[in-house]
């Protein structure tokens, strides 16, 4: 089995976890705690990630007895950090709980593997919390500099890295100039190959970054445009490039405004008319553009139910498309969070089927389907929440 059928195995366990709790505290109420402001709370998750990541990129040095009590603390202090971040009370919209506390499970997973001399696993673990970080960061529009993660990534030997993982750490610390940058370096280089790139999920992380975070619609399509001139370049490769450039020209008129629910509605289908056949990436574009428009709703999320159903439906669609090479995927949270929201409606009844139809086939192998009982007795608690027979 490969790495990325094992992490999103492991991450929709975590989303069981996670919804459960989410299901036993469905409401916030008005009369509830007045929420605290995140920003203490996450100058403190930084300090301590900043303070342990950069053991984690030596291998030697990062199982070295003497340093162990060090390092440990180190994971340790950001364990604690993590789930200050996940806890309640803290203000921050709902639509990012599944990331705060897988964040949370990460860090100490990470803290209890080194305690246990599973230095490789810990060590794994550690550099993988960049992952939640870049799919918080990547959601929103020009969101602010961040000075103290610019002299963090100067005094860190990031090119210990691999690319990707440059990227995402760039992300993690708000430094999203660097990280489009690196990217834009990396579909410019001339030791891997145009295939070798394309693997790797950089286009993905790319997108995301040029048209979410910058809405730079120009700037993505002169980079793939670039990225076209090698001779290098596949034929499926250059055919779906060449589709997100038509796509990047036609929605940059209009790029990220207009109303939320219609527009994302249409792009949705249009990307979906893009794609081919079931595992074809060529609607990439769209999806990308309505989960930015559905993000920013969720910002200030409607009062009615039955749109913030919607609003979480669709991003479950959009990400259930756009982050098939991402170890964190956030598309069972959506879905289960929108039939949770409005469990009698249609949108919910839709929700649930897309929901069972992607945990299926994550779990299913040449060895038949195998969905562990937990997620089993999740489905089946949807089911009858929604109404179901």
């Amino acid at each position: 089995m490969n790495t990325r059928v094992r992490g999103t195995r492991t991450v929709l366990l975590t989303m069981l976890m996670c919804l459960s709790l989410q299901g036993q505290e469905p409401a916030r109420a008005a009369d509830s705690p007045q929420p605290q402001p995140l920003q203490p709370t996450m100058q403190a998750f930084f300090h301590a990630l900043t303070t342990a990541f950069p053991w984690s990129l030596d291998a030697q040095q990062f199982q070295d007895p003497a340093q162990r009590p060090r390092i440990l603390e180190a994971l340790r202090a950001l364990a604690s950090n993590a789930a200050g971040l996940s806890s309640h009370g803290q203000d921050v919209p709902q639509s990012f709980d599944f990331l705060r506390r897988s964040l949370a499970r990460n860090a100490e997973d990470a803290a209890q593997r080194y305690a246990q001399g599973e230095y490789r696993s810990a060590r794994f673990a550690l550099q993988q919390l960049t992952d939640n970080c870049f799919a918080c960061h990547s959601r929103f529009t020009n969101p602010t500099a961040f000075n103290l993660g610019a002299r963090f990534l100067a005094a860190t030997k990031v090119k210990e890295l691999g690319l990707r993982d440059q990227v995402r750490l760039a992300v993690a610390t708000r430094q999203f100039d660097t990280a489009l940058n690196t990217c834009e370096e990396t579909l410019r280089s001339t030791v891997l190959t145009a295939a070798d790139i394309d693997v790797m999920g950089i286009f993905e992380d790319y997108l995301k970054l040029a048209l979410r975070v910058r809405g730079d619609f120009p700037r993505a399509t002169a980079a793939l445009g670039q990225f076209l001139q090698r001779s290098d370049v596949p034929f499926y490769v250059r055919e779906r490039l060449t589709s997100w450039r038509v796509a990047l020209q036609e929605l940059q008129p209009q790029g990220l405004t207009g109303e939320a629910l219609p527009r994302a509605r249409a792009l949705i289908q249009a990307g979906q008319l893009r794609n081919r056949f079931p595992a074809d990436h060529q609607g990439l574009i769209h999806f990308v553009v309505a989960s930015s428009l559905l993000h920013r709703a969720l910002s200030t999320p409607p009062a009615d139910p039955a749109s913030l159903a919607e609003l979480y439906y669709l991003l479950g669609i959009t990400e259930s498309y756009i982050s098939r090479t991402s170890w964190v995927t956030e598309t069972a949270f959506f879905l289960e969070t929108a039939i949770r929201l409005a469990p009698s409606s249609p949108v919910a009844m839709q929700a649930y089927d897309l929901l069972n139809a992607y945990i299926l086939a994550e779990y299913t192998g040449s060895s038949g389907a195998h969905v562990p009982q937990e997620l089993q007795e999740q489905l089946e608690e949807l089911r009858k929440l929604r109404g179901g027979s």
